[in-house]
């Protein structure tokens, strides 16, 4: 009888998503689709209601390799579209990695706001990830800004040498529009591959 209970159970069964943390679940699928192991970021990108954009790229590095560089505020914040950045590293104990950056910008107007960094392993380990999110959004600051939030997922490949990384960015503010959002996906991501291979986080374009 138990044996025939576990029999109909097999027949039965179906995909199953590994639920995310609170705090790290993706913004939503990322419809990019990679071709050639390359270093080289595809984007799609729209400005209705708001400026989303999804990216992904390949970085030639293992898994762990490239989280373990990913865990730092230099090759994240956003230092090429602001004047001042203070940094409060670990604020978030529930997390395995946070920081917390007051963001300045001096453009007629002073514009200020708080931007929430969230990081956790979601399969694998810290040491040895096979996906890994990196979640953040503004948690207060000025009226300019009325959404700023995106994800990093950090992805084993069937490579053992090679990851993923694929972004998903929402911005809904005064005076923004795609190519400003774009730019610092790239940049991001270029700072990301380089501190992957031991470089430094890469000048602004």
């Amino acid at each position: 009888m138990k044996r025939g209970l576990l029999l109909l159970a097999a027949g039965c069964q179906s995909n199953v998503k590994t639920p995310f943390p609170p705090g790290l679940e993706p913004l939503a699928d990322n419809p990019i689709v990679l071709g050639a192991m390359t270093e080289t970021l595809v984007t799609q990108t729209t400005d209705s209601p708001y400026v989303k954009i999804f990216a992904k790229g390949y970085v030639l590095v293992p898994p762990a390799t490239l989280w373990a560089a990913a865990k730092s505020p230099d090759p994240n914040i956003a230092r090429c579209s602001t004047d001042m950045q203070a940094v409060t590293a670990n604020n978030d104990t529930a997390y395995e990695y946070s920081f917390l950056v007051h963001y300045t910008v001096n453009n007629v107007v002073t514009v200020e706001w708080d931007d929430q960094w969230r990081f956790g392993t979601v399969e694998g380990t810290p040491d040895a990830p096979t996906l890994a999110m990196i979640r953040h959004q503004k948690t207060q600051g000025s009226s300019f800004i009325t959404l700023s939030e995106g994800t990093i997922e950090v992805d084993a490949t069937d490579d053992p040498n090679v990851s993923t990384l694929a972004f998903v960015e929402y911005l809904d503010a005064t005076s923004a529009g795609v190519s400003d959002v774009l730019k610092n996906v790239q940049h991001n991501f270029a700072s990301l591959v380089s501190v992957s291979h031991g470089g430094q986080v890469t000048a602004c374009p």
